[in-house]
């Protein structure tokens, strides 16, 4: 393939992964806690990675390029390394997006998780959103963020715990939390 169609092929793919992760991937966030997308991301990690591998190569690994002496195929090969550490990120924003999204598409059944309020956001009662943690789960990030309507948000207190009504989705990963009445 011709380096002039490589790099506009390139363009285009990177513009439609960031296009992803700006856009798309914020959007099916907000339908699931932050706790069940962190253990996602972690369980397709490989595919992440090998799917990065892949596309880095062929777009970046040219056979003419690669030919010469040691130190030519070494440069060529820190290159093709550095391109899939840039590149990662996006990817993953992609695959797990792509994943996300695949969930959704059939609800299995529906599941209770308990809900700790940690923090209730007073600065604006207009977001009417509210932090918490799921009890006995472990945190190695952000807790999780909950948007309630204005009706459940006025009725919920800091330190309440509150049971959450969540669709479980085609992979197993709980969506769509509201509170149970």
């Amino acid at each position: 393939m011709k380096k002039r169609t490589r790099i506009i092929i390139g363009i285009i793919v990177v513009g439609i992964l960031l296009l992803n992760s700006f856009y798309f991937l914020p959007q099916e966030s907000s339908l699931y806690l932050k706790s069940d997308i962190s253990d996602f991301k972690k369980s397709i990690m490989p595919i992440s990675i090998i799917l990065t591998l892949i596309i880095t190569l062929f777009g970046t690994f040219d056979r003419k390029e690669y030919g010469g002496k040691i130190w030519s195929k070494l440069i060529h090969i820190l290159y093709i390394g550095m391109m899939c550490i840039i590149i990662y990120p996006i990817i993953s924003d992609f695959v797990v997006s792509l994943g996300l999204k695949t969930n959704r598409l059939s609800s299995n059944e529906l599941i209770t998780k308990n809900f700790i309020v940690t923090v209730k956001d007073g600065y604006s009662d207009l977001n009417n959103t509210v932090w918490g943690r799921i009890p006995n789960k472990m945190y190695d990030g952000e807790i999780d963020k909950l948007k309630l309507n204005q009706k459940e948000y006025k009725s919920v207190n800091e330190k309440q715990e509150i049971v959450l009504e969540m669709e479980k989705g085609l992979f197993g990963i709980a969506f769509n939390p509201t509170i149970k009445k």
